[in-house]
Parts: C-alpha cells; structure tokens; sequence
C-alpha cells in the first residue's frame, strides 16, 4: 500500500557582500632644515724680515766718511797730537836740563823740528782688515688667525596629512530561500 509522503524541498537564502575597503593614506611631507653655514675667516700676516746694512764704516774704510764720522776722526787727532806735543815738550825740557852732557840741546831740538815740518799734516785712519759692512736681519714669525662663524639651523617642521576614506558593507541577496512541499503518492493500493 502506497502511504502518501510529503516532500521537501528547500533552498538556502545566499546572501552577497559588496565589500568597499577602507582607504587611508599618510603622506609626510618633508622637514625643511634651512642650514647657514657662514665661512670661517682666515687671516695670514706673513712673516716679514727687517734686514739692515750699515756700510758707514766700509766707506770710512775708504776715505768717505760721515760728518760724525769725520768730526771723531779729527777729534781722535787733535787728542793724539796733544798727547805728542805735551811728551815732546816734556822730552824737550828734560834735555834742555842735562847741561852737563855738553850736548848742544837747542840745535839738536830746532834740527828735528825743522825735518818734521816737511812730513806732512793729516792722514786719516788706517783701513780696517775686515770690510766694515754690518748685515743684521730679525726675523718676525708668521701669525695666523682662524675665526669660526658657526653654522644656523632654523627647522621648519610640517605635520604628517592624513586622509581616511571609510569601508562600506553593503549585503545583497544572491538567491532567496524557498520551501516547496509535495504529497506523493496519493493513490492508495488495495492489494495486500
């Protein structure tokens, strides 16, 4: 016998997703440092040298002389001679003394002064054995000065931009659920 059944059948709802992602951008501008550097100065003196020739007493050497010079050199003379002439004089009235050698001391005295009048006057110096030329140099070092400036900084910051666009879900229906149901097998079967 045929009992009637009841059939299902059914469909599951599927459900769709339309999915947006998020958006989010960060752009970091750069920093500006705005760096001076300012030159060190430098300063050089370079070293000089001081360099003196004293040729006064070469041309002395020579016969030419300064007006100093000349002036001590017949100074230097004239005490010489006065020197000479208080000796002569005092030789002099040391023979005019001794009588008693019998010498005839005013003749002899005239005869040698009449020969030292024709030698001559004044004769200058005698040159030196060296050149007479005095070098001296001096020296001076060489300064050198450094100045530092430094360096400025003057930072310019900027912030981080930021944007951030939002995600959206949005739900769609694909296939809608269902339920169908059937009676099978209505007919009854006598026969047993």
């Amino acid at each position: 016998m045929n009992i009637p059944k009841i059939q299902m059948q059914s469909t599951f709802a599927q459900l769709g997703l339309n999915i947006n992602k998020p958006v989010q951008e960060i752009k970091q501008p750069q920093a500006e440092m705005n760096l001076k550097q300012v030159p060190a100065t430098l300063n050089i003196e370079q070293a000089r040298i001081t360099l003196q020739i004293d040729s006064s007493q070469a041309r002395a050497n020579i016969g030419i002389m300064t007006s100093m010079q000349f002036t001590d050199s017949l100074a230097s003379y004239g005490k010489q001679k006065a020197l000479q002439a208080i000796a002569e004089k005092s030789q002099e009235g040391d023979r005019l003394m001794r009588i008693y050698t019998k010498e005839n001391a005013i003749a002899n005295i005239g005869r040698e002064k009449g020969l030292r009048a024709l030698e001559g006057g004044y004769t200058p110096p005698a040159a030196s054995e060296d050149e007479g030329v005095d070098i001296s140099a001096e020296l001076k070092p060489v300064v050198i000065n450094v100045q530092r400036n430094g360096m400025s900084m003057d930072p310019v910051m900027r912030p981080p931009e930021l944007s951030y666009t939002p995600g959206k879900v949005e739900p769609y229906m694909i296939q809608y659920n269902s339920l169908k149901i059937d009676v099978v097998g209505g007919q009854l079967d006598q026969m047993m």
